[in-house]
């Protein structure tokens, strides 16, 4: 790296990515993002621009000159990934998919050295596997060395379990690994023992924040003077105010049933008759309306209290909404959820609660991404030194990890093939290469 190196976050929503290559020194030039609240929170805290584009339509060339014809050192960026998600009926066809693809345009025509593409799990199967393989052989076909991995984030230290699909690649040519995992982790859900410590858990999470308020825009002092974990510490860094705001209880309508609800249980443990009608809607529309398997998207479960003692479940933009506190009868509230995406308390956003939450639950965890920066500065420092300099070779697939289970679903066998079949193709090329040769 050299200090003309520049990095480009796109779809950057509020910054959770830029946060963390910030932290590790990286700090985007721009970012750029449709969603206008979302770019407002992004230069608030990050202190460059974010452009309102829609990415979608926006002419990749336009991105070139903002950037001076310069090469980055990476472009980044996880595409809204509403189509993909497991959470609801998955479309291969979905318009939103097509913004996975831009990406791969705007990298072609920025050509950084690498690029870190983040996406729902949901896309290993899209379209029977064939979406991925797509994009991957694109990536490839632009000179990019690409290595693709279904990783939980919970194993780089963000207190929730957060499976995602990483896609990183280099126009180098150098063959590398993903960041090492650095923690065991158990949400209930999920979970991993690797024999490293336990990843920060919900407890730990929101430790030193004083009760929650009960007004709109009061800003709440910490419980204490002094950090309560480590967690708790780094969340405070650079807080100057020694409060937070965006930490306010919500009154749950569903009183009752919060209250019946043990650490770990959801709605369905509940008996029918509580039941909300949009849970009882959804969970029978499931067993009677005979929707294809993969078109139901993810069971329902409505409200659901944590476990403080684990790892929270993953946050989405409802869970304000539906993620019970695991002592208190009430919703988590934004600050809680933003501790547990690791965004600093310092952040501030734009837009009202529910714009709010949203950019919070699509955002990439800061800490996450403060580990994949620092492994991409190790890589690329790594390249053309004296010292362990990785060895060039022609754009491939290196690699790809779509499960840590020993089994495979049919559809994620369907997708295996396929990488498989696009590796073992490259593998005779280059044999055949050599032979001529």
């Amino acid at each position: 790296m050299n200090q003309d190196d520049i990095v480009v976050s796109l779809f950057a929503g509020a910054g959770g990515f830029s946060t963390g290559f910030a932290q590790a020194g990286l700090k985007p030039l721009f970012g750029a993002d449709i969603n206008v609240d979302a770019c407002k929170s992004y230069e608030l805290n990050i202190g460059s621009a974010c452009y309102p584009l829609d990415l979608s339509i926006a002419d990749p060339s336009l991105l070139q000159n903002l950037v001076g014809g310069q090469k980055p050192l990476a472009v980044i960026g996880g595409p809204p990934c509403q189509g993909f998600s497991t959470a609801g009926p998955r479309n291969s066809s979905d318009p939103r998919n097509r913004l996975i693809f831009n990406y791969l345009h705007i990298v072609d025509r920025l050509s950084p050295r690498w690029f870190v593409f983040e996406n729902v799990e949901g896309l290993l199967t899209s379209g029977g596997g064939r979406d991925l393989a797509r994009l991957v052989r694109e990536f490839v076909g632009l000179g990019y060395s690409v290595r693709m991995q279904k990783v939980n984030l919970a194993s780089y230290g963000v207190p929730q379990t957060r499976k995602r699909v990483l896609i990183i690649g280099n126009r180098l040519g150098i063959d590398f690994e993903f960041p090492a995992e650095l923690h065991s982790f158990d949400s209930g859900k999920a979970k991993k023992a690797s024999g490293l410590p336990m990843a920060p858990t919900l407890d730990d999470a929101i430790a030193g924040l004083g009760p929650a308020a009960t007004a709109k825009g009061a800003a709440v002092r910490y419980a204490s003077s002094v950090p309560l974990n480590t967690f708790d510490a780094l969340m405070r860094q650079e807080n100057e105010a020694g409060s937070v705001t965006q930490h306010v209880r919500a009154e749950p309508a569903q009183r009752t049933q919060i209250e019946l609800l043990k650490p770990g249980q959801t709605m369905k443990d509940l008996p029918p008759e509580l039941w909300h009608e949009s849970f009882a809607r959804r969970a029978n529309r499931r067993v009677c309306d005979g929707t294809p398997t993969e078109k139901r998207g993810g069971a329902p479960s409505g409200i659901k209290r944590l476990r403080g003692n684990l790892q929270s479940l993953t946050i989405t933009g409802a869970a304000s909404r539906e993620f019970i506190h695991p002592t208190e009868h009430r919703p988590l509230t934004i600050r809680e959820c933003a501790r547990i995406q690791t965004f600093p308390d310092r952040y501030q956003w734009a837009g009202n609660s529910a714009s709010i939450i949203q950019q919070i639950g699509n955002a990439v965890p800061p800490l996450a991404a403060q580990h994949l920066a620092r492994h991409l500065l190790k890589l690329d420092g790594a390249f053309g030194s004296d010292l362990q300099a990785p060895r060039p070779a022609a754009a491939q697939l290196l690699g790809f990890v779509l499960t840590e289970s020993s089994g495979m679903s049919p559809a994620l066998q369907s997708t295996a093939m396929l990488l498989a079949e696009m590796r073992q193709q490259r593998l005779m090329f280059d044999a055949c290469k050599t032979a001529t040769a």
